[in-house]
């Protein structure tokens, strides 16, 4: 993934962080000094059974343990992931990206609800797919470009993915 020339973000945001590529992704600081990894990791097991296997891929959003303090509110977090995604989907056009929110602290339903409100004011060429499965702390997404070849078997290769797992 390059770094060079990322689409530009609107106006009205904040800027973002910084970020450095890292082996599996992105890294960036805060103000306040912590470190965020945005990993994407191929993840080929997860829809063997289908066309697109090759391209699925898990993104991570990974707070660095003793990085400084943690800002839920900090408004450069969210231009600096949108900005990551962007990167990614530029180097990779037909990737199948899962994120699945983390169940630490039982805030998984928080977390899919802040990701959500990120992508409906970033959506433009994109579509996400929401999975939540609350009796099992599951809320997961995939996003597509919206040009996409048969989007549609996405959703429906993930959910029997998801029904085969319960």
């Amino acid at each position: 993934m390059s770094l060079e020339n990322p689409s530009a973000l609107s106006s009205s945001n904040p800027s973002p962080y910084p970020l450095s590529e890292t082996e599996t992704g992105f890294a960036f600081t805060t103000e306040r000094g912590a470190v965020y990894h945005l990993d994407f990791t191929s993840d080929s097991d997860y829809l063997p059974d289908t066309p697109f296997a090759d391209s699925v891929y898990s993104f991570s959003i990974l707070p660095v343990a003793g990085s400084g303090s943690f800002d839920r509110k900090d408004p450069r977090i969210e231009p600096t992931v949108i900005q990551a995604l962007q990167v990614f989907f530029a180097s990779f056009p037909k990737a199948v990206l899962l994120y699945v929110c983390s169940t630490e602290n039982d805030q998984e339903r928080v977390r899919s609800r802040l990701f959500g409100q990120w992508f409906s004011r970033h959506q433009k060429g994109f579509e996400k797919f929401d999975f939540h499965y609350p009796s099992q702390h599951l809320y997961m997404s995939a996003i597509v470009r919206r040009d996409f070849p048969e989007s549609w078997r996405v959703e429906l290769a993930i959910l029997q993915a998801v029904e085969q797992h319960k």
